[in-house]
This record gives C-alpha cells, structure tokens and sequence, in this order.
C-alpha cells in the first residue's frame, strides 16, 4: 500500500508531501515522492491529514449498537468509520451476563480475528462500590472464582480492569492483574486517599473517567479546605487519568487544571460512549434495552426518565475534534491524548504513533476532521 500526498504526523511534526509506504501490516518507509510499485495499492491523500489510528480505552456502544448486546462485528465496523484502530468493548453486565457477551463475541470474530480493532473486553461494572449510571445488580463482591471465570471466558483479552479499592480483597486483585499484565483502573469510587494509594502500590495505574463518580471530600474542620482523592490522583505521577472531553462530565477548568498537573503524556481521552452516540439529536434507546436517552450536541446522553447523565454521545473522532477546537490543543497534542498514550495504557508498543517499524494503524482525516480512511494492521477497515 502506498498513501501519496498527505500531512503526516511524524515523529511529533506535521510533514507536508509526503507519502507512506507499508508492507505486510507494519509502516516500511514515510518520505517524499516514494515511487509506485507493480501492484501497490494506492491511496490519494491529497489536502488530508495522516494521523495514528484513534485508540479508544473505554467504550460500550456507537450509533444503534451496544457491545454488551449486539454484534460485535458490527460494533468493530462502526467504530472503525469514527476512526477507531484500536477499541475495547467496555461490559456493564454481571458476571455470568459478561461471561456470555464474551464467549459470544469470541466465537462470531473467530476470537477477535476478523475484528482486527478489537484488542479485548474491559469489566467496568463489575468490582465497583457504585455503579453510575450502571445498574446495582452487576455489582459482585471480590472473589478467586468470579475473576478466573471472568478471564478464562476473555481467553485471557482483558487488558484493562475496573476496580474500586475500597472493596475486600482490593489490593490482591490489583497485583493479580499486574501478573497477568492487565491494567487496574480507579473507578466508581468513595476510597480514601490511603486506600488508593495502597492500590497504587499494588500496580494500579489508570483512573477511569476522572471527576465522574468521584465523591468531593467532606469539609470536617470550617473554613479549611480538605485534600480529597482528585486532589491526590493530580499529583501522583503513576497514575494515567482517563477524562471525557465532551465539555459536560468534566468542567473545562478541571481539564485544563489536570493537563497542568499531569501533563498531555498521563491523560487518555475516551469516548465512553453508548447507543446513540454519533447519531443526530433525538431520543434513543441506551444502555439498558428499555431505557431511552436523549441525545443532544451539547449536553450528552441523558435518561428521559430523570435528566441524569448516562454515557457520552462521543465517538473517538470527536473526542480528537474536541481535543483541537473544544480544549485548544494542538493536532500533535490531541494525538497524544487520542492514540499514543491510550495504546501506552494497553502496551500496544507497535501503535499509538506513526514510523518505519510500526503497525500500519491509521486514518486518513479532512481538515475538518471527518474520517476517509481508516487503516489497521494494513487492512482498509472503512473507506468513506
């Protein structure tokens, strides 16, 4: 495959004229005027920009598909036109539901096979304190059996696992996962900073939706601010925060406040988004069959029912969009937050940026920002 003519994100630079070369899945060369070879497939990007596939940690559902009821291989397509190389389909069930979701899916991708953007399953609502949006009953206590049960049904592609460190047994969970090379995540938590910080010790190294579900710390002593546990997350240099940058969960100030405390290398911009999210404004169903939302341009996904917030209508290039026009970063920047440090969460040492050497994860972008191609493993997944 040979792609002409584009803006290429190289090495941190926007490079114009230049064209990329790949071979056998992996980038072989990025350089001005390559010449055509017999049989190449070539790609015109002319006026487009070059970018690493868009690599989205934390996702349950896209247009009219839920991962943790529809078809995956649908699910996998849909994400690729928003620009996705690289997805996990986040789960909200109870165990056995999510047991059912992923030997489901493993056996209509032929395990993840003919769905190259799908890296693994992600247990969100699982072993949490509070559920959010999710619903009570997929909570389940800490156990040796339920975390096996779990990860031999995943055929071992969990890469990422929520956790609140509050609950029993914790701490041990968190050193499992890092045996195994599974990343912990803070989530849907009221734990103290002690609490955390002992998970942390233990190998917890992501933070699942900062601010959202995070319970402000009480003010115990009149007139004295009180540290509570974002004030910790800020400074603790192990931790990788996720943050939804639709303007809504996060306030931009509290955006702006974690990119000066963490820095663009330990934020990973996620969708986290649900049925509905990249359709026009309207009332669909959500993340429960039964439960409808309203999905409108400045306001997110929100229950009919009460008004609450349930799920971002974001899709992983709109969160790139955001990241440019919404906070005022630069392209380089919004694809650090969008691909390489999410695929550095994952270890996905081959993707996250574009070389000689690297996958051939990516998508060919207008200026605007709307997807044309997106490419993964060097398999044209969606062409507009």
């Amino acid at each position: 495959m040979l792609i002409e003519n584009g803006i290429i994100l190289h090495h941190d630079r926007l490079e114009r004229g230049r064209d990329l070369r790949a071979a056998g899945g992996r980038i072989v060369a990025i350089a001005p005027s390559l010449a055509r070879e017999p049989g190449e497939r070539v790609i015109d990007a002319t006026g487009c920009y070059i970018l690493p596939g868009l690599v989205d940690l934390h996702n349950h559902g896209i247009r009219h598909v839920m991962a943790q009821y529809d078809s995956l291989a649908e699910y996998a397509q849909l994400m690729a036109a928003e620009g996705a190389t690289a997805c996990v389909p986040t789960l909200l069930g109870t165990p056995r539901e999510n047991i059912e979701v992923m030997r489901r899916g493993l056996l209509e991708t032929d395990g993840l096979r003919h769905t190259p953007n799908l890296v693994g399953f992600r247990p969100e609502i699982t072993y949490l304190a509070k559920t959010g949006a999710g619903s009570a009953d997929s909570l389940t206590k800490i156990t040796v059996e339920t975390t096996e049960s779990l990860y031999e049904a995943a055929q071992g592609m969990i890469p990422i696992w929520d956790v609140s460190p509050e609950l029993d047994g914790a701490a041990a969970f968190v050193r499992w996962c890092r045996e195994q090379g599974i990343a912990t995540s803070l989530a849907h938590t009221a734990a103290t900073i002690e609490q955390t910080r002992r998970a942390v010790d233990a190998g917890l190294s992501l933070v699942t939706h900062f601010y959202d579900t995070f319970d402000p710390p009480a003010q115990t002593d009149p007139g004295v601010y009180p540290a509570g546990l974002t004030d910790y997350i800020q400074v603790e240099d192990r931790l990788t925060v996720e943050i939804i940058p639709d303007g809504v969960h996060v306030h931009p100030l509290l955006v702006e406040k974690t990119f000066r405390c963490k820095g663009i290398e330990r934020i990973a911009f996620i969708t986290d988004g649900v049925k509905g999210a990249g359709n026009p404004p309207g009332v669909y169903d959500g993340l429960y069959p039964g439960v409808q939302v309203e999905v409108t341009a400045d306001r997110g996904v929100r229950r009919t029912s009460d008004n609450a917030l349930s799920g971002s209508a974001l899709t992983p290039v709109q969160c790139l969009r955001n990241a440019v026009h919404k906070f005022g970063r630069s392209l380089v920047e919004a694809s650090i937050l969008c691909s390489r440090t999410p695929a550095r969460v994952l270890g996905l040492r081959t993707k996250g940026h574009l070389a000689a050497g690297m996958d051939t994860d990516l998508i060919i972008v207008t200026k605007d920002f709307d997807v044309v191609s997106t490419i993964c493993r060097g398999e044209v997944l969606y062409h507009a």
